[in-house]
């Protein structure tokens, strides 16, 4: 055997071994092969929507790492958005507001009368009750949502978020309060009543009076 065809042979031998092809592998995380095939891709797209752009210079390479921050944070902002509202739904669809045909017929200062008399009884949760029924019977009498038996508190907050913001995030958490105070194991005491009170005859007083919407309760 020839010196060259030997040298070749142990050539070939140091190269198979293991330290050599290490050197050869892509040792790169799940993550940042992810990351390098998305920015393949994305100075691929870029490259053909602008002839002039070159993903390999040092301001090509800034725009592609901006783009897809920028995509990344969309997507992050996507995902709680949704998150947000499927955590909303399910805390407001389970029950209907109006338990009989009866409570939908009365006016809302039938149900302001009665939620005064339970007060006065100390019976808070009943109170409560006809407090916030009260106040979807006035916003159904004016036309800010339509009162119907089979509807949830998620439809009339769905209703309401449509026109008027500001009403619909405080309707969201007095809607809240009632869910908690009638099918929950919350404690009503006459401390959590007066402000919940307080609360919904702020929104009637400046709803009856045809107030605009542009303050939260917190703010008037």
């Amino acid at each position: 055997m020839s010196s060259y065809q030997k040298e070749r042979e142990q050539l070939i031998e140091i190269l198979s071994k293991r330290e050599y092809q290490i050197y050869y592998e892509d040792n790169r995380s799940f993550v940042e092969k992810s990351w390098d095939a998305i920015r393949e891709w994305l100075a691929d797209i870029l490259s053909k929507v602008f002839e002039s752009f070159d993903p390999s210079t040092t301001v090509g390479n800034s725009i592609i790492t901006v783009v897809l921050i920028v995509i990344l944070l969309a997507v992050a902002i996507g995902i709680v958005a949704i998150i947000m509202t499927v955590t909303r739904r399910k805390r407001l669809k389970n029950h209907q507001p109006f338990a009989s045909s009866n409570q939908l017929q009365w006016g809302y200062q039938e149900h302001l009368n009665v939620a005064k008399q339970y007060a006065s009884e100390e019976e808070y949760r009943l109170a409560t009750r006809h407090q916030f029924l009260a106040f979807l019977l006035l916003l159904n009498d004016k036309s800010l949502l339509t009162a119907k038996l089979w509807k949830t508190n998620w439809d009339y907050y769905d209703e309401l978020k449509q026109t008027e913001h500001a009403l619909a995030q405080d309707f969201y958490q007095l809607a809240l309060f009632f869910d908690r105070s009638t099918y929950g194991e919350q404690q009503i005491t006459a401390e959590d009543y007066q402000q919940y009170q307080a609360k919904i005859l702020d929104w009637i007083n400046s709803i009856a009076q045809n107030h605009p919407f542009d303050k939260e309760i917190g703010e008037r």
